[in-house]
């Protein structure tokens, strides 16, 4: 650094000479920086260069959604045919029959219940009447070939059933490890190739389809209430059940509907996505892109042309 003092007074000679110096000192710095600068956007340009040719050698965009489903094998419906729905003529009239017992019958007294019933009490009579259907998932996955999966089942209603004071705790699941394993009738239709059919709104029970409503037959029949001796109990506690089983969807109802412009196309698609979205995981499907989809099929050019060191 070149100091000048105030007190001294250089010849003119000397002022040009000390001109000379600075002006080399300061083309020496914007030189040297320059190149500092060339060298840096050289590197950044060579860095942006390898990261693109990488990203289109190994074609991988940014992930959406439903991409990252598809690689964690989660079965999702992105679009699906027009569902089947002939007896809409008959269904819409149903189900505007259901709306209203359900928002103003229903849905109060399903709140109402929610509110007034601790959750542990609400637990144990849930894990009760799920323990008196459970026989009829054994027999299910007996019938689908899942002959373990109905062991284990076996298992859980005899733990339940002792241990679980009648099925009102789940020590087989908390103490054991055996998880709860549900499968309906119309699960093992399904196994055997037969077809949902139609739309069907049930009265009361809501949306529904031609093998769901076999299924609903073969368990309202072989649900083991039905073999003690009162019937009339049987039949109180098939409807208690029926009703206990849907009061957290039926508390909710009208918040879900309240901006829905066409309540029941909305539900009826609702329900029909819900159903192949089932299938596709009971056949192990996954949800692919075109890209992915190609991908399988066409060779992947895996030569870099970039050489790193």
């Amino acid at each position: 650094m070149i100091i000048i003092k105030k007190n001294v007074s250089p010849t003119l000679a000397q002022n040009n000479k000390i001109h000379k110096s600075i002006r080399h000192y300061l083309l020496i710095i914007l030189t040297l920086s320059i190149a500092v600068g060339c060298s840096s956007s050289s590197d950044n340009l060579a860095e942006k260069a390898i990261v693109s040719k990488k990203s289109v050698n190994s074609e991988q965009p940014i992930k959406g959604p439903y991409e990252i489903a598809a690689e964690q094998n989660l079965p999702s419906v992105v679009s699906y045919q027009a569902p089947e729905d002939s007896l809409r003529f008959i269904n819409e009239p149903i189900f505007k029959f259901n709306d209203t017992i359900y928002r103003h019958v229903l849905s109060p007294l399903a709140k109402g219940y929610e509110n007034l019933v601790p959750k542990p009490v609400d637990t144990s009579i849930r894990n009760f009447f799920y323990n008196l259907r459970e026989p009829l998932y054994a027999v299910n996955h007996l019938l689908q070939g899942e002959f373990s999966a109905s062991g284990k089942i076996i298992t859980r209603v005899l733990i339940n059933t002792t241990l679980g004071l009648l099925g009102l705790f789940d020590p087989a699941n908390s103490l054991m490890e055996f998880e709860r394993n549900k499968t309906t009738f119309g699960d093992t239709l399904a196994t055997y190739g037969v077809g949902h059919g139609a739309y069907l709104v049930l009265p009361l029970l809501g949306p529904s389809d031609f093998r769901d409503t076999a299924s609903l037959t073969f368990n309202y029949f072989a649900h083991p209430l039905n073999y003690i001796n009162d019937d009339t109990l049987a039949q109180q506690l098939l409807f208690v059940d029926g009703i206990q089983a849907q009061t957290a969807i039926l508390a909710k109802y009208p918040d879900v509907l309240a901006k829905v412009e066409n309540p029941y196309e909305f539900v009826r698609n609702l329900y029909m996505q819900n159903l192949q979205r089932d299938g596709q995981e009971r056949r192990n499907e996954i949800f692919k892109t075109e890209q992915q989809k190609q991908s399988t099929t066409m060779p992947v050019n895996t030569i870099n042309p970039v050489v790193e060191e």
